[in-house]
């Protein structure tokens, strides 16, 4: 039997026009490893010719890889939603398609779409009107156009199926990995910066969106007793955002706004435990983050969290506000514990990662719609 020919695919790189979110490092980390990989050719970034682009993160790759990656602008003046659904198409015509960032051309049915949740169902309060309408219109009518739907959970692929987002049987896993982590270098000032010292805070990552369950954290992490660790937010906006939107930090607590990746890490290595009380998540990929770089957490039940996480997690109801502030307390207080999941976490987090991601999608796409 002859071998398969290398693949050679399209990508929808709407993405690189803005600054990554968690959607957008799952398809950044998709690509580096698929071009890792012998079984592909190239992967070419279809992006708007019009507006900045932020693609730093191919100056990291090894050059074999990074050569794969080739970066070609099209759609004149168009941007956002409006070049990917009009020029987007036009370009890709002929190729299959990958868009990994939860939205796609209608237009192109040789598509592969990665949806990470049903959020706008499931949390729609998190979301503007706008957004909430465009995607409740697109999504549905996408995933009965395309040859493959993918996602990142059992838990997403059930969301989608039951609330007719996908038809039944059309989704598939397509796990994150996590081990980028370990690739990052920890910015050794990011404590010091802070006025922060090793094992004395513990950490979480928020930002605004109601179903990140933010308030109630600090509600909860205000009851506890004086001499608590301080609980340091970490993420989404800058700190004015959140005083902007009536959110302050109570005593014992204190928001840090968004942060570099090497930032991200020192904070992970340097934290008692990371604090994740999300209502609702596709997939959560900051416990397990936590996890490979030997941080404690302390984990929402809500949305696929549990699944993600095993038995590597202290897990409390996410609206039980006494629950976490006794959590968070009982980890500050317990080495033993802290210990436990520390060692479960290496264990579980050494189960995700993007080099058998990319295997995943490329069987995926190699087979059968």
């Amino acid at each position: 039997m002859m071998p398969d020919k290398p693949l050679t695919l399209a990508v929808n790189a709407r993405f690189l026009t803005r600054p990554a979110s968690g959607v957008d490092r799952v398809a950044i980390e998709l690509l580096k490893a698929m071009a890792a990989r012998p079984d592909v050719a190239r992967l070419i970034l279809l992006h708007p010719a019009r507006g900045s682009l932020h693609p730093g993160w191919l100056d990291s790759l090894p050059p074999a890889a990074r050569a794969k990656l080739v970066l070609r602008p099209c759609g004149g003046p168009l941007r956002g939603h409006l070049w990917e659904q009009l020029a987007l198409p036009r370009a890709a015509r002929g190729q299959t398609l990958l868009s990994l960032c939860s939205t796609g051309p209608l237009l192109h049915c040789d598509q592969a779409v990665m949806i990470h949740d049903a959020q706008v169902w499931d949390a729609p309060h998190s979301y503007s009107r706008a957004f909430r309408w465009l995607y409740r219109l697109l999504l549905p009518r996408l995933t009965r156009r395309v040859r493959h739907v993918l996602t990142v959970s059992g838990f997403a692929q059930r969301r989608l199926e039951d609330l007719g987002i996908a038809p039944k049987g059309a989704v598939r896993v397509v796990p994150n990995g996590a081990d980028h982590i370990r690739q990052i270098e920890a910015d050794p000032q990011t404590l010091p910066r802070h006025g922060l010292r090793a094992g004395g805070y513990l950490l979480a990552i928020g930002n605004l969106a109601p179903h990140k369950n933010l308030a109630l954290l600090l509600e909860a992490a205000a009851a506890r007793p004086q001499s608590a660790p301080e609980l340091i937010v970490a993420g989404g906006m800058d700190v004015r955002v959140f005083s902007d939107a009536g959110l302050r930090a109570p005593p014992g607590t204190r928001l840090i706004g968004r942060v570099s990746d090497g930032e991200l890490r020192a904070l992970y290595e340097g934290a008692l435990a990371l604090v994740f009380p999300s209502l609702t998540e596709g997939f959560g990929l900051p416990p397990v983050e936590a996890m490979a770089c030997g941080c404690p957490v302390l984990a929402t039940t809500g949305g696929a969290v549990p699944k993600i996480c095993g038995e590597a997690a202290l897990f409390i109801d996410p609206t039980d506000r006494p629950g976490w502030t006794e959590a968070m307390t009982r980890i500050a207080t317990d080495p033993g514990l802290r210990a436990t999941l520390t060692a479960k976490g290496h264990e579980q987090a050494a189960r995700y990662r993007w080099a058998t991601s990319a295997e995943t999608l490329l069987a995926l796409l190699r087979g059968p719609a």
